[in-house]
């Protein structure tokens, strides 16, 4: 399985605290089936207190490389591959510009895209047009999450007719952000509404880097094989760079 969406680098954000932890989360996912995970810190260290301090490309490179290294020593057969976790603003272009943002495996083809966590903003869709139009795939994170999608998801069906995909988290599917979420989970699932199911795992315990569980339950409601692709197909053309169709 590939998991295209995890905070296990440490202290880059609130994921993992120490390499420590982080070795810890290696083995939890390669213990669950993941071959491949993709390292995605949030963009802007502390996203809610200070957007002036951000994990650059040359920031998380050089912790990938780092990793790279005590995963081999530890002999934990876990692929890490470089991302970021691109919090929605205007800002974020301008650093796209400079080649500051890493792209998923630094193909410049899909990017991870989180939305503010009580908005929309009405510039959502000029941003969407504007990284297509640069050849970037903007991946929408965990929209079963966000309170105004679950109000609106016609807003989400807008954003893929604009050419995003739609990553879901694992734990939604399993219950793991209340009963609210995981019904609407379910529902985009049914919809149709998701390309990817990944873990964002942040620790060991309460949000730990495991797709299995949760592959097995989609599978439940749309297939085994579609299901599958979820965390197989999917995500293997994405870290590729290569396009879906």
């Amino acid at each position: 399985m590939i998991d295209i969406h995890s905070h296990i680098l440490p202290d880059l954000d609130d994921g993992a605290r120490s390499w420590e932890e982080a070795l810890k989360m290696a083995a939890l996912a390669a213990e669950d089936g993941i071959q491949i995970m993709v390292a995605t810190p949030h963009l802007f260290k502390d996203r809610f207190n200070n957007m002036e301090v951000i994990n650059d490309k040359a920031t998380i490179l050089v912790k990938i490389q780092e990793f790279k290294e005590k995963l081999f020593e530890e002999q934990i057969p876990l692929e890490i591959l470089p991302g970021c976790d691109v919090h929605l603003c205007l800002r974020a272009l301008d650093l796209l510009e400079e080649d500051r943002i890493l792209t998923i495996n630094d193909t410049q083809s899909y990017m991870l895209l989180e939305l503010p966590d009580m908005a929309i903003p009405p510039g959502m869709e000029n941003i969407c047009f504007q990284l297509k139009s640069r050849g970037i795939t903007p991946i929408i994170t965990h929209p079963e999450r966000h309170f105004l999608i679950r109000e609106m998801p016609k807003k989400l069906k807008r954003f893929m007719d604009l050419g995003c995909l739609v990553q879901i988290t694992a734990s939604s599917v399993l219950g793991g952000f209340g009963r609210t979420v995981a019904r609407f989970t379910r529902e985009l699932l049914k919809k149709g509404y998701v390309h990817v199911v990944a873990s964002d795992a942040h620790n060991t315990r309460t949000r730990p880097p495991a797709l299995r569980r949760a592959v097995e339950e989609a599978a439940r409601i749309v297939g085994k094989a579609r299901a599958w692709d979820m965390v197989t197909t999917v995500p293997d053309k994405i870290v590729k760079g290569e396009p879906l169709d």
